[in-house]
């Protein structure tokens, strides 16, 4: 049942994603706006190191978000072999939307969970955080 659950998670995450644009968006995409907009100012190198990926692997993505209008590059004028990343209005909105579509996803859990008694909570709580600390040493 719950690799069901896992699975059917998965397979939502893999599926692209309009977030209330015109356009796709991929899992990886949302996920550096995301980190972007969460760390302003960040610059290639701080993102590779903060997603523990290659430079090349985030050039290649931020390359897509910039074709996309969703980020800009601008060099660090401290530093100028840098490049800073900054959302556009465009990268912003995505932003906004993908948060909506989290708290959308927490009131659903929210709702389910409404009636359980603190004592099933906290026991639904430890187990999610013993599943998560398993499955991160398969990453």
């Amino acid at each position: 049942m719950l690799l069901g659950v896992v699975c059917n998670l998965l397979e939502v995450l893999k599926r692209t994603h309009h977030f209330g644009m015109d356009e796709d968006l991929f899992e990886a995409e949302i996920h550096m706006i995301k980190d972007i907009k969460d760390n302003e100012g960040i610059h290639v190198t701080g993102l590779a190191e903060k997603l523990n990926v290659t430079k090349g692997a985030v050039s290649q993505i931020l390359k897509k978000l910039e074709k996309k209008g969703m980020i800009v590059k601008e060099r660090d004028a401290s530093n100028q072999s840098r490049l800073l990343l900054t959302l556009t209005p465009r990268g912003e909105e995505a932003y906004e939307l993908h948060a909506r579509l989290h708290r959308e996803f927490d009131d659903v859990i929210d709702s389910i969970l409404q009636d359980a008694s603190g004592e099933n909570r906290e026991f639904l709580k430890n187990f999610l955080v013993s599943l998560n600390i398993k499955i991160e040493e398969f990453l």
